[in-house]
């Protein structure tokens, strides 16, 4: 059983790694390390110690990186890691799997070894990226290789075996495979790093361990360490820092953060194996109605409920010739009949001057699909927030309330479980003017979003901040847009905006697309920009692929 979930899990990885959306998390792996140690002037932080900044150790190299992997992997990886059984399932691989003696617990198990091999390999990078910056910054030039590794092993890497098994666990579960899975995490993230930086939390993340080390070495030093205050998220900092001299966490430290990373890892392996209970292994109810199902051991493929086994017996023709109360068909005889199906079909030119309400008013129809009353009311929701918001004119509230249609404009760019539909588009004329109904269907709910907070900073005489939040309005269902159409699927966005998200809420001025740090945000005109510039790229690349078809 160990062989076959080891072989499992290498060639899941070897598959997966080769994906873009790897390359894209590994790359902003690597590029958050040299921002939590940054070797020349920058003043991006991920652990932040007052007004004080480490010297560059390897036990302090380490645990920063190893923090900043942390956080960023926890979010990030998850949109990575997670879709590995669903990809089985769409493929055939799963009905494959399923007629071979593998069971459900090893299965699993190895969907799980491959997620850690794929944080892994990431966090093998972070590591080498640390080591190099450790020597580029010249600040002690003695590699200590026990303190610069041990807090991706007692602090990253728990962590992360966590995120693996969730991810699995999620991929069990129907509900929680697509868009809502992704929402969901992210609160939960949001729980884990926030309430990892309390002092009645759950330490997730070992500070307590690492903040009583550095107050030990401050009080040592003759530093007072009353208003010494920590924290982790990617900050920037413009005041001169003082330094000082941690070796970082030793063996002999590291108590409290080991028995922490025993407890993830048990947790981490429980939740992996939990959806053992009800996942039938692509043999049973939990493949979609319609799709091919391979009984281990048996004499035929059955679609839709019609059966053709060895030797010539198509099993249920009677009840197809029964009369016209038969089932209709729902496997390859399907296909094979569709073209005189089709031949009834006519396709009629719209009505001048209704074309482009129409195409929008079809495009706003397929985003609210089977959610239009969630969205309403969310929608309802938000609006009676930001018009009754305490303080005045304010964007308190706007931020969490331009989370609500993630998952709507996570639809956009591609046709989400549309089948052969985007084949008859295809043969339709003028893609521009699909893609930009498309646009224009995504920044109607932005702008059903933002409509209350604008009227009230117009009022107060606050244009640049009704300006900035107009701004952002325009820029998210254009970044949506882009996203669907490069990868053809919802998750690069699911990834891309929670992370934008986290960064605004956080004052990062550069990533404040709503204008939330006032003057340090972008100028609302360059964000407009910044989203003509996506939405071209967009229509361009559908144009292209309209072109090439």
């Amino acid at each position: 059983m160990v062989t076959r979930v080891g072989a499992l899990a290498l060639a899941d990885f070897r598959e997966r790694r080769r994906r873009p959306g790897y390359l894209v998390v590994l790359l902003g792996t690597l590029a958050l390390g040299l921002l939590a140690a940054p070797v020349g002037e920058s003043r991006w932080e991920v652990f932040q110690v007052t007004d004080l900044h480490g010297r560059y150790t390897s036990g302090y190299v380490g645990t920063v990186t190893a923090l900043g992997g942390a956080v960023w992997l926890s979010l990030a990886g998850f949109g990575v890691a997670r879709g590995a059984i669903p990809r089985d399932e769409q493929s055939g691989v799963g009905r494959v799997l399923a007629a071979t003696p593998m069971s459900r617990i090893a299965y699993l198990a190895g969907k799980f070894g491959s997620n850690l091999l794929l944080f892994g390999s990431m966090l093998l990078a972070l590591a080498g990226t640390a080591l190099a910056v450790q020597l580029l910054k010249g600040d002690s030039g003695h590699v200590d290789v026990v303190r610069l590794l041990l807090p991706y092993v007692l602090i990253t890497l728990p962590l992360l075996a966590v995120v693996a098994g969730c991810a699995v666990l999620f991929d069990t579960l129907p509900g929680l495979r697509g868009g809502l899975g992704a929402t969901v995490w992210f609160a939960v993230w949001l729980v884990l790093v926030l309430g990892a930086q309390t002092s009645d939390g759950l330490d997730v993340l070992g500070m307590r361990r690492i903040t009583a080390s550095i107050r030990e070495v401050l009080a040592a030093g003759g530093r007072p360490t009353d208003g010494v205050e920590f924290g982790v998220g990617l900050t920037a900092d413009d005041r001169v820092l003082g330094t000082f001299d941690w070796p970082g966490l030793g063996p002999g430290e590291a108590g409290g953060p080991a028995a922490t990373a025993a407890l993830l890892t048990a947790v981490a392996v429980g939740l992996a194996l939990l959806g053992a209970l009800w996942f039938r292994r692509f043999d049973g109810a939990s493949t979609h109605p319609g799709t091919a199902r391979l009984r281990p051991g048996g004499t035929g493929v059955r679609p839709g409920g019609t059966g053709v086994r060895p030797g010539g017996r198509t099993e249920g023709a009677g009840r197809e010739e029964a009369g016209a109360g038969a089932a209709p068909e729902c496997g390859p005889a399907a296909f094979a009949a569709a073209p005189a199906r089709l031949t009834s079909v006519r396709l009629t030119p719209a009505h001048r001057g209704g074309t482009v309400l129409a195409a929008l008013a079809g495009e706003l129809r397929i985003l609210v699909q089977g959610w239009w009353l969630w969205w309403a009311g969310a929608a309802a929701i938000s609006a009676v927030a930001l018009s009754v918001a305490p303080d005045g004119p304010s964007h308190a509230v706007l931020p969490f309330a331009m989370l609500w249609p993630m998952l709507l404009w996570s639809r956009m760019g591609h046709r989400a479980g549309g089948g052969s539909i985007e084949e008859l588009l295809g043969a339709c004329p003028s893609p521009l003017r699909r893609g930009l109904a498309a646009l224009l269907a995504g920044i109607v709910p932005a702008l059903a979003v933002v409509a209350g907070s604008v009227v009230r900073l117009l009022g107060a005489g606050e244009h640049r901040a009704a300006a900035g939040a107009l701004a952002g309005a325009l820029l998210i269902p254009a970044l949506a847009l882009l996203c669907g159409t490069v990868t053809r699927g919802p998750r690069l966005f699911q990834t891309l905006y929670p992370l934008l998200w986290y960064g605004m809420i956080n004052h990062v001025g550069g990533l404040d697309f709503l204008g939330v740090t006032g003057q340090r945000a972008p100028a609302p005109a360059a964000v407009a920009g910044l989203a003509a510039v996506l939405a071209l790229a967009s229509l361009a690349l559908a144009a292209i692929r309209h072109a090439t078809r």
